[in-house]
């Protein structure tokens, strides 16, 4: 049987409850589609009833501040595109995903913005500090990830955002590996948190969107334009939540598969996931450090999430990833995981890592399993 440490990636099962969702959409209403012919006021209810469901979840002060993407990479994009101006400063961390590297870099090369990425220590922690030395007078922006996807640790966003805030800036949260993993809500000093809902929130494919702030809405400008069903009459994109920001067909089924999604996790609670998650990581961890591998990062339970990136002296990454899951079933991944700046911070960017991930359904016994055949492949 397959075993899944790799759901940093994408989760590796969907809760029943999602499945069943999805399940009635297709049997009794894949013709529908909002604004756009069929019964619509059932399909629109389905959508509201999905944004009410994250903005709970994500501290929205309506619903209307939820806004469907096709994934945090769309989700970050709209929101980066939407935000600067020409000319403007922004500012990044060197632990960036390249769903936030690679637009502001593309920006950069085209002249548009100026950017600079703040460093991390080789460990991955960061000095908010840095934030405020690297302040320009045409500084608009900081945007930071959660929690590294190659390293697990969270960032103290808190303090960097407080920071951020008191010289003026806006601020994005790219969520992609912490929602529903532990609470990301929406404050004073969060703009927008962008969110895929295929990792931690056990959602489908396809799908995320962004959680904006109560006085956001007027500073972000359309980064895509096209049908909404609403205001047909003008070539201009409707200028209200969430129309300005969602042109073309919604993907239905990932929307009910996220109502469905949140309103597992709240009822399990983020406490019960985050005690599980920060046990079984622990559990392997524990393990490593009685075997011969680098781990990166200074593993500390309270601030990390369960992602765990090693290498093996001689070994290569990807070979050792074939051998776990050719011999043992067991996937992972190994490589740069779309985080260049992260491994160049890391000092493994001329050869990645190997990652392993957990989510609220890995078990003990699965831990021990990888441990295992680890050891067996590394004894060989």
């Amino acid at each position: 049987m397959l075993v899944n440490m790799n759901h940093a990636a994408t989760s590796g099962t969907k809760p029943k409850e999602v499945v069943d969702a999805i399940t009635e959409y297709i049997n009794e209403n894949h013709h529908q589609s909002v604004g756009r012919g069929g019964n619509e006021l059932s399909t629109a209810r389905m959508v509201f009833d999905s944004r009410v469901a994250l903005a709970e979840l994500f501290g929205a002060s309506k619903p209307a501040n939820v806004v469907f993407t096709s994934g945090a990479t769309d989700s970050l994009n709209i929101a980066i595109n939407g935000l600067v101006r020409p000319g403007c400063h922004v500012l990044a961390t060197s632990l960036e995903h390249n769903a936030v590297a690679r637009p502001l870099y593309l920006l950069q090369k085209q002249k548009q913005i100026e950017v600079t990425f703040l460093p991390h220590h080789p460990d991955g922690t960061f000095d908010p500090e840095t934030i405020s030395a690297a302040i320009r007078p045409n500084t608009r922006l900081l945007i930071m990830t959660h929690a590294s996807n190659v390293l697990g640790n969270i960032l103290p966003v808190e303090e960097a955002f407080k920071i951020a805030k008191q010289h003026g800036l806006f601020t994005v949260l790219d969520a992609a590996q912490t929602a529903g993993h532990m609470p990301v809500a929406l404050n004073e000093n969060t703009d927008i948190i962008a969110f895929t809902g295929h990792k931690g929130l056990r959602g489908v494919a396809g799908i995320g969107g962004l959680a904006l702030g109560k006085s956001i809405a007027s500073e972000l400008q359309p980064y895509k334009a096209g049908g909404t069903g609403s205001f047909s009459h003008s070539l201009d994109m409707p200028d209200f939540l969430p129309d300005k920001l969602e042109p073309g067909t919604p993907n239905l089924i990932g929307i009910i598969s996220l109502k469905a999604a949140a309103q597992v996790i709240q009822k399990t609670g983020f406490k019960a996931i985050r005690e599980h998650e920060q046990r079984i990581t622990t559990r392997f961890v524990n393990g490593l450090k009685k075997l011969p591998v680098t781990i990166y990062g200074n593993y500390n339970e309270q601030n990390w999430m369960p992602v765990v990136s090693i290498n093996v002296p001689d070994m290569d990454a990807g070979a050792l990833a074939r051998r776990l899951f050719d011999e043992f079933l067991i996937e992972t991944r190994s490589g740069l995981h779309c985080a260049p700046l992260a491994h160049k911070t890391i000092g493994t960017i001329d050869f990645g890592t190997l990652r392993f991930s957990f989510g609220v359904d890995t078990t003990e016994e699965e831990i021990d399993y990888t441990l295992k055949s680890l050891a067996a492949i590394i004894e060989t």
